[in-house]
């Protein structure tokens, strides 16, 4: 019998299959370069400090290219609880750059703006629009994570860890779509207005925070 999750864990056969699906989508629309991306303990008690504030990780791009392809990185700040409700907004700084060392880059907004604005222009296809596949990538990969309190707490708190490393996977899941006239053959290309209730980032993304401009 296999133990009981802790709370927020993924199952191992749930990571592996995540993991999967990314490596298959590096084939096809991710054409990232991604170094090490490491949270170390410190960062996070500065960012989560007496509240235990949430921790959200921007996406961004390096300014500088390597053997030709963009490099990823990702910028960390403190999201705090806003009323009662379930949003959280972001405090503008401290800002801190996941490297293999975390730097903090709080008397530098412009150019962490300046970086996740890269990355926004290449989720949206602006950066390689002759790449076909590069106009779904919107439909894919997230602007942000809102990390939870409890993951964070078990490896820096619980587990003593000095720091934790962020990886990607994605996930396959079968959606469901809500055609207003119903057909017996639909056809992929087909253009017919559909709905569906999904959406990245909001809710989980500070509409008003300088970092999601």
């Amino acid at each position: 019998m296999s133990s009981k999750l802790k709370r927020d864990q993924i199952p191992p056969v749930e990571a592996r299959n995540w993991r999967k699906n990314f490596n298959e989508e590096k084939e096809k629309t991710f054409n990232l370069i991604v170094p090490q991306i490491i949270l170390e303990k410190d960062t996070y008690l500065k960012l989560a400090g007496e509240n235990e504030n949430r921790v959200r990780i921007y996406l961004a791009l390096e300014e500088e290219k390597q053997n030709g392809k963009n490099v990823l990185c990702a910028y960390a700040v403190s999201a705090f609880l806003l009323g009662s409700g379930d949003v959280y907004a972001d405090y503008e700084t401290p800002v801190f750059k996941l490297e293999e060392k975390n730097v903090d880059y709080s008397n530098n907004t412009q150019a962490v703006i300046g970086s996740i604005r890269r990355y926004r222009k290449w989720r949206s296809g602006e950066i390689d629009a002759e790449d076909a596949e590069a106009k779904v990538r919107r439909y894919i990969y997230p602007n942000a994570y809102l990390l939870t309190k409890f993951e964070l707490h078990e490896i820096f708190i619980t587990q003593s860890q000095t720091e934790a490393e962020l990886d990607f996977g994605v996930k396959k899941a079968m959606d469901v779509m809500i055609y207003p006239e119903p057909t017996e053959m639909r056809a992929e290309d087909d253009d017919m207005e559909v709905f569906d209730g999904s959406g990245f980032c909001p809710p989980f993304c500070d509409e008003r925070s300088i970092y999601n401009t």
